[in-house]
């Protein structure tokens, strides 16, 4: 019924002149590569959202802000939406301003370590078993918040994601929570001639990417609709699985927990 509900709302959003819909909108986000990224590739969760969006007719600007930033630009109805996990518009001061769409991915959450300085390895039950670890995340994200709620855990926030993986490589940090995609990169990036010896754990958490609309900007949630279907729309027609391919090196490296549910 809700699929019936969506195709209908979108057949009149472009089918009516009566829509104020605009067919380029402003959509926030923040650095977190390769997931958002201000390059020419534009990362993997914003890529899914440019697409859907183009799906439907509507073009995207995006718009890279620090966290905080780009939470406060869609709660205040400066931008139409943005892209993040639910976890960032939680606060009681945003979230009666924005409505969460459905998701675009799951990012993987894992702790990375250097396997000279652990050669068996590092394995948890629960999160309690890592209040023995120095842990370094990116200030404000939303792999911070969730770990903060453990307050047996040492977190050592820092501003960007090269200060994490520095910290982590000079050993000032024992792990590093990240997303298995960015925490790679990085290494890669930074440390080529060593960056094998940094190790993933198994997920501590599975995070949802999903589009966030100010409700001062889509009270009658026609951007919502759209986007709902334009997601469908690539899921469909095989857009989705290329993004998805693109960014992990081939379609049989997709790790299926970062595909929607639908798509695993």
């Amino acid at each position: 019924m809700r699929r019936i509900l969506l195709a209908a709302c979108l057949a009149a959003l472009l089918a009516g002149p009566a829509s104020a819909v605009e067919k380029t909108i402003a959509v926030a986000a923040f650095e977190y590569p390769p997931i958002y990224q201000n390059a020419a590739d534009k990362g993997l969760a914003c890529e899914l959202v440019i697409e859907a969006f183009k799906a439907v007719g509507i073009d995207v600007e995006l718009r890279f802000y620090p966290v905080k930033r780009m939470v406060e630009s869609v709660s205040s109805g400066e931008v139409v939406c943005g892209i993040g996990g639910n976890i960032l518009f939680a606060a009681p001061e945003v979230a009666d301003k924005v409505s969460i769409s459905e998701p675009v991915q799951f990012v993987s959450q894992v702790f990375m370590y250097s396997s000279k300085v652990y050669p068996e390895g590092i394995d948890f039950i629960d999160l309690d078993d890592m209040s023995d670890y120095m842990i370094g995340v990116l200030s404000g994200s939303g792999i911070m918040k969730v770990l903060e709620h453990n307050k047996l855990l040492s977190l050592v926030p820092n501003v960007t994601h090269e200060g994490s993986a520095r910290q982590l490589h000079a050993g000032r940090v024992d792990v590093w929570g990240i997303v298995d995609l960015t925490g790679l990169m990085y290494m890669k990036k930074l440390f080529p001639a060593d960056y094998k010896n940094y190790k993933l754990t198994k997920s501590f958490n599975l995070g949802d990417v999903s589009v966030v609309f100010s409700k001062s900007r889509d009270k009658d949630e026609e951007y919502d609709a759209m986007f709902r279907a334009g997601l469908a729309i690539i899921k469909k027609n095989g857009t989705y699985l290329r993004v998805m391919a693109k960014y992990y090196g081939g379609e049989s490296a997709i790790n299926k927990d970062a595909m929607t549910e639908d798509m695993r």
